[in-house]
């Protein structure tokens, strides 16, 4: 299956992954991205992915649109470079260290950022804010 538009997928409940979606989404003047929580993924989208819960509550994925997926610090690399024409900044995050940091905080994401009573949507009303 291939995508439309390349979809990154993220826990719409964690403060941290809805910060940075809000952000990156500000920045996509393009609407190159699709983004989605997944939370609502479905279990056929995620099974056309490989896919697991236990996979998408640790990391960010990004499903691109071959169909391939890139997870963690990666797949904010593979966004920045839809977003971004500056490819220096867009590699700081494919480095080990920023997989290591980011592996990091994804872990302690609920604890040091605490989580939000409902799935952060672009676009949608947001009753968290």
């Amino acid at each position: 299956m291939i995508a439309q538009k390349p979809k990154l997928v993220y826990d719409g409940v964690c403060n941290l992954c809805a910060g940075a979606v809000r952000f990156l989404n500000a920045i996509d003047h393009e609407h190159a991205v699709e983004y989605a929580p997944y939370q609502k993924l479905g279990l056929d989208e995620m099974s056309t992915y490989g896919l697991s819960t236990s996979e998408l509550q640790g990391r960010m994925q990004i499903v691109r649109r071959d169909g391939s997926v890139v997870r963690g610090a990666a797949a904010i690399a593979d966004v920045c470079k839809l977003l971004t024409p500056t490819i220096v900044l867009c590699e700081v995050f494919n480095t080990p260290l920023a997989q290591r940091l980011y592996d990091f905080l994804a872990r302690r994401r609920y604890s040091l950022f605490g989580c939000r009573a409902s799935c952060y949507i672009p676009g949608a009303k947001d009753p968290d804010r």
